[in-house]
């Protein structure tokens, strides 16, 4: 009885080490996506660690990067700080822009309350722990190999944005992936130089992710929602997210510990990438909370346009 006992002792101790560690995982992938949403309130110096290099607009394909590179929104037109453009919903009436030609809708976010909290806390994690460790690892990294580092996590990213273009029937755009993928993997030396775009003129079309995907398929966006150590979302762009993962080959392939370690450098050198990027958005705006919801669905609504 003793000796079962032990037994049964020993496999509850490994059980619970397995449960931690997945969670560990799964928290460290988590922690590490958010960064570029607050990356964009940072105000030291300016865009210059970007190199040719990097793919254009590092990490496009993580649904994060709502700011163009000189800080303004990105999309047709700038957005009024009062009004809320959306990819779905009804015309708003909350605001009419005279001069805005271009379909104004509702921002769903019956849940503001609590993602404003878990916004401000997402925020607050960033500016005092990310940040200060991306300005580390700025100073120890070249620009240049930051920039050779984010080439290859991006060819990583290959299958997946292939398999979003061919869900959705862009055929062409998946041609070009595969042509950039062959390319950088051979020439580019696994994709640590993009030779696909600066020796044969190919530039990497839009990326595709499972969130678009379902959009074309007539998925609704949901809610917005915020999560702790998350970036921002929609109900279906969360779904989303966590399908990219699960069709990236990547993670059945590398072991866990290892696998741990590659996502851990991606996100914080994609966070060094992005320090200085953003300059004087948080002074300069009065509701960074919905400022960054905007952007978010003004993002979404030109990613699935295109």
């Amino acid at each position: 009885m003793a000796m079962f006992h032990q037994a049964f002792l020993k496999q509850l101790s490994i059980a619970r080490v397995t449960i931690c560690l997945a969670g560990g995982f799964v928290l460290i992938q988590a922690v590490m996506s958010a960064p570029v949403v607050f990356a964009q309130t940072d105000t030291v110096g300016n865009a210059q660690n970007i190199q040719p290099t990097a793919p254009p607009s590092p990490r496009l394909d993580s649904n994060l990067q709502y700011f163009d590179s000189s800080g303004e929104m990105e999309g047709d037109d700038e957005i009024p700080m009062m009004a809320e453009t959306v990819v779905e919903g009804s015309t708003i009436d909350s605001f009419n822009d005279p001069f805005d030609e271009g379909p104004q809708t509702v921002v769903h976010d019956p849940w503001e309350s609590f993602n404003s909290e878990m916004f401000q806390f997402n925020y607050n994690v960033d500016r005092h722990v990310l940040k200060p460790v991306a300005k580390g690892y700025n100073a120890v990294v070249p620009p240049d190999v930051q920039g050779s580092i984010a080439n290859v996590f991006h060819n990583l990213g290959f299958i997946t944005r292939l398999l979003n273009s061919l869900f959705q029937g862009k055929f062409g755009r998946a041609g070009i992936e595969t042509k950039r993928f062959l390319i950088n993997t051979t020439i580019g030396v696994a994709g640590l130089f993009d030779v696909a775009k600066y020796v044969f003129d190919t530039e990497a079309p839009p990326s595709e992710d499972f969130g678009q995907t379902l959009a074309v398929y007539g998925i609704q966006s949901g809610p917005f929602l915020v999560l702790p150590f998350m970036p921002p979302f929609t109900v279906r762009d969360a779904v989303g997210f966590a399908g990219d993962i699960a069709m990236n080959p990547i993670n059945y392939v590398i072991p866990f510990l290892p696998n741990l370690g590659l996502n851990a450098e991606d996100r914080m050198n994609e966070r060094s990438l992005n320090l200085e990027t953003f300059e004087g958005i948080e002074e300069s705006t009065v509701d960074l909370y919905g400022a960054v919801r905007s952007g978010y669905f003004q993002r979404r609504a030109k990613d699935i346009r295109e």
